[in-house]
C-alpha cells in the first residue's frame, strides 16, 4: 500500500511538472502614444466598438516589470521631446502563456481614460499579438474615438510598431529565461 502511494505521488509530480513546463513566461512592454499625422480618413466613431473577450484581467493582476528593466525608455524620451507625439501609456508586465493557447486578455487603460482596450498573446506554432485599443483625445464620452485593432505575427525581442493616423503603439515581447 505504501509503495502505491509513493508511485502515485511520483506520477502526480511528473504530471504537474509537465503541466508547468508547457507554460512560458513573457515580458510584455507597451508604449502607446498620440500622433498628429495628416490623414484623408474620416473618423466618425463616437461609441466604443472594442470586441471585448469573455474574460479580461487588469494589468495589475500580473507582476509589474521594474522601470529599470524596461527597454523602451529611450523611445519614450524621444517621443516626449517631440512636438508631433505625446506618450500616453508606458507599461510592462510578466505573463505566462500556455502552449497552443490564447493568453488572457489584459485590459489597458490610462488614468484619464483616453486609452481603453486590451492586449493579448496567442501562442501556437507561431506567436501572435492581438490588440484592440481605442484612443479618445477629448472626454471619452463626447468626442471621436480612434480604434487600433490588429492581430499580427511577431518575433521575440524585436520592437513592433502598430500604427493608426492618430495614435500608435510600440510593442516588445521577450521570453523570460527560467
Amino acid at each position: 500500500m505504501e509503495k502505491i502511494k509513493i508511485v502515485i505521488l511520483l506520477l502526480l509530480s511528473v504530471l504537474s511538472s509537465h503541466v508547468q513546463a508547457d507554460e512560458q513566461l513573457y515580458k510584455i512592454e507597451l508604449l502607446i502614444f498620440s500622433q498628429d499625422m495628416l490623414s484623408t480618413e474620416v473618423f466618425d466613431q463616437i461609441e466604443s466598438q472594442i470586441a471585448w473577450p469573455r474574460h479580461t484581467v487588469k494589468r495589475s493582476a500580473y507582476k509589474r516589470v521594474d522601470s529599470k528593466n524596461m527597454s523602451l525608455y529611450a523611445s519614450y524620451a524621444k517621443l516626449a521631446r517631440s512636438n508631433n507625439y505625446q506618450p500616453l501609456k508606458h507599461v510592462a508586465w510578466i505573463q505566462g502563456i500556455k502552449e497552443n493557447r490564447l493568453g488572457t486578455a489584459v485590459q489597458i487603460s490610462n488614468a484619464d481614460r483616453s486609452i481603453n482596450g486590451f492586449f493579448r498573446i496567442q501562442r501556437g506554432n507561431l506567436l501572435h499579438m492581438i490588440a484592440d485599443i481605442e484612443y479618445s483625445p477629448g472626454s471619452y464620452m463626447d468626442s471621436v474615438i480612434y480604434r487600433l485593432k490588429e492581430k499580427r505575427r511577431f518575433k521575440l525581442n524585436e520592437i513592433h510598431y502598430l500604427d493608426h493616423p492618430k495614435f500608435g503603439m510600440l510593442v516588445r515581447i521577450s521570453l523570460l529565461s527560467e
